[in-house]
């Protein structure tokens, strides 16, 4: 059996949905979902997590509903975490003009699908866990789970997230 490691925000309440619907998770926590890599402490407890817990697929989890891409969406002002700022950035740099006039819920579902295909290419192409997934054949996926339509979803963003421009 599969040991699944899900990345999710504290400010979400997806464990429970995730836990459901997935055997064997285990999860860590940081805002947004997005890892702080300037953490040194937090990335050698991420490490050892993932090999303790032999672990062979890490889902980077976001919310529809979240906090930070509610505030984003609506330009409310950010209570300051990096996350935020991040998520800013995806938001002004890479979400296209023509999805900005979407119905929220199409905004909200685009954009953490955005924010979790960030994370993905930042876990795959940072350095820091490189070697731990070759070595130890850890898929690493991306889901966007929304309350209010009762889903989980897969990404297929297939593109860096980040650098993404419209045409």
């Amino acid at each position: 059996m599969t040991n699944n490691l899900f990345i999710v925000c504290p400010f979400s309440s997806v464990e429970l949905r995730l836990k459901r619907k997935y055997s064997n998770a285990f999860f860590i926590s940081c805002p947004g979902a997005i890892i702080p890599y300037s953490d040194n402490s937090f990335i050698e407890i991420l490490k050892g997590e993932i090999i303790r817990n032999n672990i062979k697929s890490v889902y980077f989890v976001n919310d529809t509903s979240s906090r930070i891409i509610n505030a984003v969406l609506s330009t409310k002002d950010l209570f300051g975490l990096d996350a935020e700022y991040l998520v800013e950035k995806i938001y002004n740099n890479a979400f296209p003009q023509r999805l900005k006039g979407c119905s929220i819920q199409y905004q909200q579902l685009r954009l953490a699908e955005f924010i979790v295909q960030n994370q993905k290419d930042e876990f795959l192409t940072n350095g820091v866990f490189t070697d731990l997934v070759i070595d130890e054949k850890i898929m690493v996926k991306t889901l966007v789970v929304s309350p209010s339509m009762n889903f989980f979803k897969e990404s297929r963003i297939a593109f860096p997230a980040i650098l993404t421009y419209e045409l």
